[in-house]
């Protein structure tokens, strides 16, 4: 059997159109959609077309999961044929072996090698972007061969205020009919059930929040791969990761009482959860809008091509063939291999936050801590920032935008969850209402291979903006903010952060 395709056709006569999942015209592929899990889950691990396997491609726990795991006696015991296989079934389970593991294993203990299939999602990369967009591209070939007709990728848009509670059609268990929901996913927020659960405080509703979408910072990024914003260099696809990106991811899935991350909080399982594609197809889409604004006088190009290599990203056809795409091929493929009913982030007509591209005023460092701040496990910690030497009193004009940078945030067990930002006065009290901003460590420790299982340190640039207007026009000092960061984070150590600024612009 064949195990590399060649010459994938990206120019389709009528582009399929990804519509807004809250659109009524969007109810036929959410249609297409229930159908294909239905039967893709009915499928073993091995079948390119089962749900698993396209989930795999993500990534997978590490052991002992009967729907994907990468430790060698795990990994073996999802090719097992059951009794009376066919030939035909046994060389197909062989092939499939060989394209998800590769030929070149990583380490002893480990059943990948580096051209695997599964185990390839690229966080905290230059590919991060270019990567998922060839996933879903492969993904609705895969939906389209198990439903039999054409199919798009509904989006959902939460920077659209209508949208931050969880979509109707993915919240019950059950149809009208009693039958199973394909779109429900146990191991989700249980906001995502109910968006006005009683035992959900006040203060943690709606599922997503402004604060968690920081949306306007990533915006305002001139580089993909390196950023003007505070002279940081993290770009907008490093921007788009931090938040919305991991935020949602966060705010979905679920920590159990035993510290372990499930379904959207963590990348081993994420990919299981129905939403996850729709999620990704809203980042695909803020990704293209952002490529096609004007870019001012002598910016590079918003599609450097030179930080990407001509290796193609693998996957695999439903005939089990390695195909793959370029993250070159993967630019044009908007408008010919698919299309979006729109690209503006959010509709025109609907009031907001700011959510176009502008160009930022230089910064201006206000305050900064003085100590490194350690958040323990489901803890909050707190600090006091201090003026910054010689910078003179802070200019706090109506329309001043602030920003804090978090820099070298780490913790060597690589935590999931979310972590919310408090802005008070000197010598506040303990915290209480909305968060002004929050940011989220996507990751844990089972999502890295041969021995990386550390979360590098990381920097976080968040906007807060408006809760520090409200501290201005209670005549509180900009230079002299209370910070507390509260974690319900899942890591068994504490989370360290090296240094807090304050910067205005």
């Amino acid at each position: 059997m064949l195990l590399t395709e060649s010459g994938v056709k990206l120019n389709a006569q009528t582009p399929p159109v990804r519509r807004e999942v809250h659109d009524p015209a969007a109810a036929p592929m959410l249609q297409l959609y229930k159908r294909a899990i239905k039967e893709m889950k009915d499928r073993p691990v091995w079948d390119p077309t089962s749900w698993w396997f396209q989930a795999n491609i993500h990534w997978t726990p590490q052991q002992d999961d009967s729907k994907g795991c990468y430790e060698i006696n795990c990994f073996n015991a999802l090719f097992q044929p059951l009794p009376g296989a066919t030939a035909e079934v046994l060389a197909r389970i062989q092939a499939s072996r060989r394209l998800v593991a590769g030929e070149v294993p990583l380490d002893p203990s480990v059943g990948v090698g580096r051209d695997r299939i599964w185990l390839k999602c690229p966080h905290r990369t230059y590919d991060f972007l270019p990567w998922h967009r060839v996933y879903l591209y492969f993904f609705e070939r895969i939906i389209e061969s198990v439903v039999g007709e054409p199919f798009a990728l509904p989006y959902w848009n939460y920077l659209d205020t209508r949208y931050r509670d969880f979509p109707a059609s993915f919240r019950p268990a059950k149809e009208s009919d009693g039958s199973d929901n394909a779109l429900y996913y146990s191991d989700r927020s249980p906001l995502c059930r109910d968006p006005n659960d009683p035992s959900v405080p006040s203060s943690e509703k709606p599922l997503i929040r402004d604060s968690d979408l920081n949306w306007q910072t990533a915006a305002d990024q001139r580089f993909l791969e390196r950023g003007d914003v505070l002279g940081l260099d993290r770009g907008f696809s490093f921007q788009l990761e931090s938040a919305p990106h991991d935020l949602v991811h966060g705010r979905i899935g679920v920590i159990t009482d035993q510290n372990v991350p499930l379904g959207m909080a963590t990348p081993a399982l994420a990919a299981r959860d129905p939403i996850f594609y729709l999620h990704h197809s809203n980042l695909d889409r803020l990704w293209e809008w952002w490529r096609n604004q004007p870019p001012l006088e002598g910016d590079p190009p918003r599609t450097p091509e030179y930080i990407w290599t001509q290796e193609p990203y693998l996957f695999v056809s439903p005939n089990a063939q390695k195909t793959g795409l370029t993250a070159g091929e993967s630019f044009g493929m908007v408008g010919t291999a698919y299309s979006y009913d729109q690209l503006a982030p959010v509709p025109t007509a609907v009031a907001g936050s700011p959510l176009a591209a502008s160009s930022p005023r230089p910064p201006n460092r206000v305050s900064r801590s003085d100590d490194v701040l350690s958040v323990t496990p489901r803890g909050s910690a707190a600090t006091q920032l201090a003026p910054e030497p010689g910078a003179g009193a802070a200019v706090a004009s109506p329309s001043s935008r602030w920003i804090l940078r978090f820099s070298e945030v780490s913790s060597p067990a690589a935590p999931s969850g979310v972590f919310d930002i408090y802005l008070d006065g000197p010598g506040a009290g303990a915290v209480a209402g909305q968060p002004a901003g929050s940011f989220a460590l996507f990751g844990t420790h089972d999502h890295a291979i041969a021995g990386h299982a550390g979360q590098t340190a990381s920097d976080k640039v968040i906007e807060v903006t408006n809760r520090m207007r409200e501290l201005i026009a209670q005549g509180i000092d900009p230079a002299s903010v209370r910070i507390t960061v509260v974690s319900n984070s899942t890591s068994a150590a504490a989370v360290r952060i090296g240094r807090i600024e304050l910067f205005s612009r």
